[in-house]
């Protein structure tokens, strides 16, 4: 992990790039935090980037800033800007299963998912929209299921889930994944990192988190410079 000093900005590697964010972690609800980061002209940070964060983190793990990373991840909660959308069986074309939106609309501190925008974004191919039928594992899950997941995988890249698996390895238990097998009506639902002591030691990730006033942390990223 590289590190400026001044304002503090952390690099890491990131799907054969570098990505960098700024230090400390902004601290709030979803909504406070995600106005917070705009206010500093910052990128809200998506599942993906996040857990190349966490991940780099933990391959120094007595290290200044990582240490604090990792205390976060172990002991609050992480944001991620990546928006679940739940939809119900229907007649639809889309439907059985979670869209998810890469930086969605935020409107009063809560996510604003437009299902029919939603849908023409997938079938532009727009690359920030993604949706995965059920049928996908929830719960308690081992590494490889974990990061073979295709919810994982979707939310996070394929890197990305590969880094989870990781990361998850890092605590006693088996990970744990919040989300639903199906749904009776649309769920808009946050992404969230987190250690859940219900379930003893684990990774938690959760895609069902409601905003509520739970405080969540994230780290600011930074606009690539243009030579990138």
């Amino acid at each position: 992990m590289k590190v400026q000093e001044g304002k503090t900005y952390l690099t890491v590697p990131h799907e054969g790039k570098e990505l960098t964010f700024q230090h400390p972690a902004f601290r709030g609800t979803y909504g406070n935090v995600a106005k917070a980061v705009d206010n500093e002209a910052l990128g809200r940070p998506i599942s993906s980037e996040t857990a190349s964060l966490v991940y780099d983190a933990f391959q120094n793990p007595k290290g200044d800033y990582e240490s604090r990373i990792i205390d976060i991840s172990k002991n609050n909660l992480f944001w991620e800007f990546t928006g679940n959308l739940y939809l119900p069986k229907s007649n639809e074309e889309v439907s059985n299963g979670v869209i998810l939106e890469n930086n969605p609309q935020i409107a009063n501190g809560r996510l604003n998912m437009n299902r029919q925008s939603l849908i023409k974004r997938l079938q532009e191919s727009d690359l920030l929209v993604k949706f995965v039928p059920f049928g996908y594992k929830t719960g308690e899950q081992n590494l490889i299921e974990l990061q073979k997941n295709p919810y994982i995988v979707a939310r996070y890249g394929e890197e990305g889930a590969q880094k989870i698996s990781e990361v998850a390895s890092k605590y006693k238990k088996s990970p744990v994944l919040f989300s639903f097998e199906s749904v009776d009506e649309e769920k808009t639902r946050t992404s969230a990192l987190d250690r859940y002591w219900d379930f003893g030691d684990r990774l938690s990730v959760f895609g069902n988190n409601w905003v509520g006033d739970r405080d969540g942390h994230a780290f600011g990223v930074c606009a690539p410079k243009k030579s990138e």
